[in-house]
C-alpha cells in the first residue's frame, strides 16, 4: 500500500509542483495549506488526471497552531497507508532591515517559517519512530547563508530551519528516518513574482551563470529525490538548487553572462 506524503503549503507555488512530483513518482499525497478555495482548488488539480487509485487529500492547516498541527498530521497518520514523508514547505518572506523590521514582523515569520516547520516535524516524526521508517524534507533557503539587505527575518529564519534539520537528521537516524533540506535559489512562484520588481529580476538573473530563475518543477525534483528509496542513506544534508549562483558568489563576471528574456 502506497504510503502518504504531507506537504505543508502544498496549495500553490512550490509546495503544490512537489505534491504533483510526489503523486507522479508513486506517494498518495496530503496538502495542509490555509482553507479555503485555493486549497480546494488544489487538491482537485491533482486529482484531475491521476493514476487510478492515487488519493490527494486536502487539510485546513496553520502551522503556528501546535494543537492543529498535531490533529493534522494524526489525521494523515491514520490513513489508509500511513504517513511516509513531510515536506515542511509553508513559509512566508517579510522585506526589512535590522534598521526597520519591526519585532511583529520578526515573530510571524519565525513562528511560521522557523517554529512551524518544528512543530510539523516533531508531531511527524514521532508517528514515523512508531513505524521505523520515513523522509523529512525541510524548505529551507540559498539566504540562510548568503543573503543581501532587507532580509534580516527571512534569512534568520532559514538559518535556523539548516540547524533544525541537521538536530533532526542526527536525533532521528537511529529509528530509520532521513532528514535533509532543499536550499532554492531565485525560484519563479507568486511569491518572488510579488517581491521581485523587473529590474532585482533583471539584477539576479544577472548574477546566475545559469542566467534564469528556477522553476518549481526544478526545486520538486529534488525533493522527490530526497523522499525517495534513492536518498535512503543521505541524511543531514542540505540540497541547494540554484543554478550555481552561491557556487559562483561574488566572483562570477556578469558581464559574460547572458540573461534569457
Amino acid at each position: 500500500m502506497r504510503k502518504i506524503a504531507l506537504v505543508t503549503g502544498g496549495a500553490s507555488g512550490l509546495g503544490r509542483e512537489a505534491a504533483a512530483r510526489l503523486l507522479e513518482s508513486g506517494w498518495d499525497v496530503a496538502i495542509a495549506d490555509l482553507g479555503g478555495e485555493r486549497l480546494d482548488a488544489a487538491v482537485r488539480a491533482l486529482t484531475e488526471g491521476m493514476e487510478e487509485g492515487h488519493r490527494v487529500y486536502g487539510h485546513a492547516l496553520d502551522v503556528r497552531d501546535p494543537e492543529a498541527v498535531t490533529t493534522v498530521i494524526d489525521a494523515v497518520a491514520a490513513l489508509p497507508g500511513g504517513l511516509g514523508a513531510l515536506v515542511t514547505n509553508a513559509g512566508i518572506s517579510v522585506q526589512g532591515s535590522v534598521l526597520e523590521n519591526t519585532l511583529d514582523a520578526w515573530r510571524r515569520l519565525l513562528d511560521i517559517n522557523l517554529t512551524g516547520s518544528y512543530l510539523c516535524a516533531q508531531a511527524a516524526a514521532r508517528h514515523m519512530v512508531r513505524g521505523g521508517s520515513g523522509r523529512i524534507v525541510f524548505i529551507a533557503s540559498i539566504s540562510a547563508l548568503h543573503t543581501w539587505s532587507g532580509r534580516v527575518a527571512y534569512s534568520a529564519s532559514k538559518a535556523g530551519v539548516l540547524g533544525l534539520m541537521k538536530s533532526c537528521a542526527v536525533d532521528l537516524a537511529p529509528y530509520g528516518i532521513t532528514v535533509n533540506a532543499v536550499s532554492p535559489g531565485p525560484v519563479r512562484t507568486p511569491q518572488t513574482d510579488r517581491l521581485h520588481s523587473p529590474v532585482l529580476q533583471q539584477t539576479i538573473q544577472a548574477a546566475i551563470p545559469m542566467a534564469r530563475y528556477g522553476q518549481a518543477d526544478e526545486v520538486a525534483g529534488a525533493i522527490t529525490y530526497l523522499c525517495s528509496d534513492a536518498a535512503r542513506y543521505v541524511t543531514g544534508h542540505d540540497l541547494v538548487v540554484d543554478g550555481g549562483l552561491t557556487a559562483a558568489a561574488i566572483l562570477y563576471d556578469t558581464t559574460s553572462n547572458v540573461v534569457q528574456s
